[in-house]
């Protein structure tokens, strides 16, 4: 890959969205300790926390890294970078409105989705037309644009689900809810981390890269899976979301197949704060996949809580912040540091991430989740409040790293 400075975005413009997904992380994890972990999954206070993690902390990170990544991935300027300067107002402005809409008044949904709906198609269009110039056309670029596809999907289902809940469409929003939530959260979270770790880890983990034909096999599986279950709604409902669930699993399970190839040929084994991260991450994956699988056959709401926590927390969390702690340093050190090495002496790479604090924040998160996972486990009220303030120490202290790493004097 060709890293060039016209490639990735000035660190200045993308401040606000690497500030503001911290401070979402923060946020979602303080929340936490006001829900009852064992209330029912329809319950909107549950539904406003699920949107403020996965809009406010999942998207406003993937915006940030894909902003940065996606152009140097397949070697292109960005169409219009000046839209950075303005996104991440119309994203969070949107979060904030769905969350009172969730919490106090239900009028407000379709308001907040529709400012949600515009950040993600001022995203979606702007990162097409970057792709539509690619120099490297892969199953990686593939599964970039697909991904945007899918999440357009997402969030106009979220749309029209939230005019259910205002009385404008006259609709049982648990029927589309399938298609709300595989758009987004299969179709574009996991199809996107997919295909990004394909070069993140080799990269990052010192291991060799597999090739783009065999991720292909991944990507296209995973791809019909969603399309699937968009369809299953309107004809063959059962047998269609049967399909779509078998074809992802399969997918997912390529993709660790893939995983494992990865990691089993690493050069040298080194056992950083991003290598733990993603133990801590894959692990996780793993186990939801499977408490997921389980869910499906057995109709049993207690995996399928526990499968969505690890998902979210163990999986999204610990695979973001991991990926911050290499991708934050490195722009850092890229855009203010590198220009400079003629005229003095400037860190090393390593040097600018606080260490300590970056395994103090682990530490945290980790007994954090294992602890809230116990206490889902055992339906433990006091055990899992103690685990949540473990996270939301963990989540303070990532805050402050992103503001130590952000705050550079020259």
């Amino acid at each position: 890959m060709n890293v060039a400075p016209n490639f990735s975005p000035p660190i200045s413009l993308m401040k606000p969205y690497f500030l503001l997904s911290g401070f979402f992380y923060l946020l979602s994890m303080f929340a936490l300790l006001f829900l009852n972990p064992i209330t029912p999954l329809q319950d909107l206070s549950l539904i406003a926390w699920v949107h403020l993690y996965i809009l406010g902390f999942a998207m406003m990170s993937i915006f940030a890294s894909m902003a940065q990544l996606g152009p140097i991935v397949v070697e292109t300027a960005h169409y219009n970078i000046t839209i950075f300067k303005y996104l991440w107002i119309f994203l969070s402005t949107g979060v904030l409105i769905l969350l009172y809409g969730f919490l106090y008044d239900v009028a407000y949904l379709l308001t907040g989705g529709t400012v949600v709906l515009i950040a993600m198609l001022i995203y979606s269009i702007e990162f097409l037309l970057t792709l539509k110039n690619a120099q490297r056309k892969t199953s990686i670029t593939l599964a970039m644009k697909m991904s945007n596809f899918f999440l357009l999907t997402g969030i106009i289902i979220g749309l029209v689900m939230a005019s259910t809940f205002t009385g404008t469409i006259q609709l049982n929003p648990q029927n589309i809810l399938p298609i709300h939530t595989f758009g987004l959260i299969v179709g574009f979270i996991i199809l996107l981390i997919m295909g990004i770790s394909i070069i993140l880890i080799p990269m990052f983990g010192s291991s060799k890269r597999i090739s783009d034909n065999e991720f292909k096999n991944s990507f296209y599986a995973i791809s019909f899976g969603v399309i699937t279950m968009i369809f299953s709604p309107f004809f063959y409902t059962f047998y269609l979301q049967s399909i779509a669930y078998c074809i992802t699993a399969i997918a997912i399970l390529l993709y660790f197949y893939q995983l494992y190839k990865m990691t089993n040929s690493r050069a040298r084994v080194k056992h950083d704060i991003w290598a733990r991260s993603m133990y801590v991450a894959f692990i996780s994956f793993i186990l939801s996949f499977f408490l997921l699988i389980n869910s499906l056959f057995s109709d049993n709401e207690f995996s399928l809580r526990l499968g969505m926590w690890l998902m979210f927390i163990g999986f999204f969390g610990s695979i973001i912040i991991g990926n911050f702690y290499k991708i934050l340093p490195f722009l850092v050190w890229f855009h203010i540091y590198s220009p400079l090495i003629e005229e003095r002496t400037v860190p090393m790479l390593h040097q600018l991430l606080p260490t300590r604090l970056a395994n103090l924040q682990w530490f945290y998160s980790l007994n954090g989740l294992l602890l809230t996972t116990v206490a889902l486990s055992t339906q433990s009220r006091q055990l899992f409040t103690g685990g949540v303030v473990l996270l939301a120490t963990a989540s303070l202290i990532f805050f402050i790293i992103i503001i130590k790493l952000l705050r550079v004097k020259i």
